[in-house]
């Protein structure tokens, strides 16, 4: 495919985050919204409760993230259920994914408070008002999405919903927003918006059009937070997205392209694996050979990080040069079954980039390979129609460049 790069200036940040956030929500049980709806049931709060403009985007930056640090399949479905005991560990972990990470370090503590309960007895020594205003909203609507049957009509349910949350009322959850909560689910509304197709766009209305927009280069940031959250849910995997973003920049620059796309290129680099949060971590670590079923439970999550990104970028390259790196040149490889003639540099580059990666690491079922077996395995797929050899033959002259950087991340751990 040669689809040529549209570059705008500005990107619909809400969206975008919605879209990404569904990586969030996979799990044994499919993709459950949470996140979506949680920011939805929070903005509601926030706004009834006169937070100003820029504190609404806070509040949903931090609820439409609330459980990024729920990695793994069995934390989630745990925390489905309304009474958790001992939720905070992924509270911690989520925090310290958002650390540092240039506008979202400010959810860092909200994403730590996110399941304190009001009466006290929390990780962060804080009880009542003290608790962060975001924090005891997300709370709130945390566990009112929880308690949703989602094989039961809505409006069958939602006083029973309000009467289980209102018996915690001043114990776990703050009184004065319990109240602001009783205001809203007296509007029949607010409970059809929640579970309705449009629940989007109700939400795009509480948020001010003029915060929506972010600049190109927050891309980036936002590309290395998922990076951050896609490579902890294996230990084998700690820093290969990072690094595949890496290998994909150099090459891309070695094969002189412009910096915009080089610059995009490591991006797609970062995000290739986002559609492995549909993979179950038992069929991700497994230490042998994966059965048939497995390898096609495999098989999906390049699909998934096409869909997770095209919708929020439309008409460009980038959620194909990221989606295809599983592709084959003689038209084998899965799940789109593309050939040469559909298959341009960039997304050869993020193939040859991740498998390189891949080689250099240990895996469940082998440990690391040294450089001279690397060459040859790399060197039989050109043979076979799987690599472009051009670019391989980018990498191969990279190899110090590219030992520099793997050399520094095994230094710090963690991109």
């Amino acid at each position: 495919m040669n689809t040529k790069l549209s570059n705008p200036v500005e990107y619909n940040l809400v969206n975008l985050l919605l879209n990404l956030s569904r990586s969030l929500d996979f799990s044994n049980v499919g993709i459950m919204d949470h996140h979506k709806k949680v920011a939805f049931i929070a903005l509601n709060l926030g706004h009834k409760a006169g937070l100003s403009d820029q504190q609404l985007m806070e509040l949903f930056k931090a609820a439409i993230l609330h459980d990024i640090g729920a990695v793994n399949h069995r934390d989630k479905i745990i925390l489905q259920k309304f009474d958790v005991n001992k939720p905070w560990a992924h509270c911690e972990k989520g925090s310290r994914f958002v650390a540092g990470i240039p506008d979202f370090d400010s959810a860092r503590l909200t994403i730590f408070c996110h399941h304190d309960k009001w009466a006290g007895g929390n990780p962060s020594g804080l009880t009542g008002s003290s608790i962060p205003l975001n924090s005891r909203i997300i709370h709130l609507a945390d566990r009112v999405d929880v308690l949703i049957n989602h094989e039961r009509y809505i409006l069958e349910q939602n006083n029973e919903i309000l009467q289980r949350i209102g018996r915690l009322s001043g114990k776990v959850f703050d009184p004065e927003l319990f109240d602001i909560l009783l205001e809203l689910g007296n509007q029949e509304s607010f409970w059809l918006d929640l579970v309705s197709p449009w629940i989007e766009e109700c939400m795009l209305e509480l948020i001010p059009k003029a915060l929506i927009s972010v600049r190109r280069d927050n891309l980036m940031t936002i590309a290395r937070l998922f990076a951050r959250v896609v490579d902890d849910r294996s230990s084998f995997t700690y820093r290969h997205s990072v690094y595949v973003g890496q290998v994909c920049r150099v090459l891309a620059n070695k094969a002189g392209l412009s910096e915009d796309d080089c610059y995009l290129l490591e991006i797609a680099g970062l995000l290739h694996d986002l559609g492995k949060m549909a993979v179950p971590e038992n069929i991700l670590d497994k230490p042998g050979k994966l059965n048939d079923y497995e390898y096609s439970i495999i098989k999906q999550h390049t699909y998934y990080t096409y869909w997770l990104l095209n919708p929020v970028l439309p008409g460009q390259a980038l959620p194909a040069w990221a989606a295809y790196h599983h592709e084959r040149l003689d038209g084998n490889g899965y799940p789109f079954k593309k050939t040469a003639d559909e298959i341009d540099l960039p997304a050869r580059i993020v193939a040859v980039a991740d498998i390189f990666t891949a080689l250099r690491e240990d895996r469940p079922y082998r440990p690391s390979l040294d450089f001279a077996k690397i060459e040859s395995i790399i060197k039989e797929k050109i043979d076979s129609g799987g690599l472009d050899g051009e670019v391989v033959a980018l990498l191969f002259d990279s190899r110090q460049e590219l030992d520099e950087i793997w050399s520094t991340l095994s230094l710090f751990g963690v991109q």
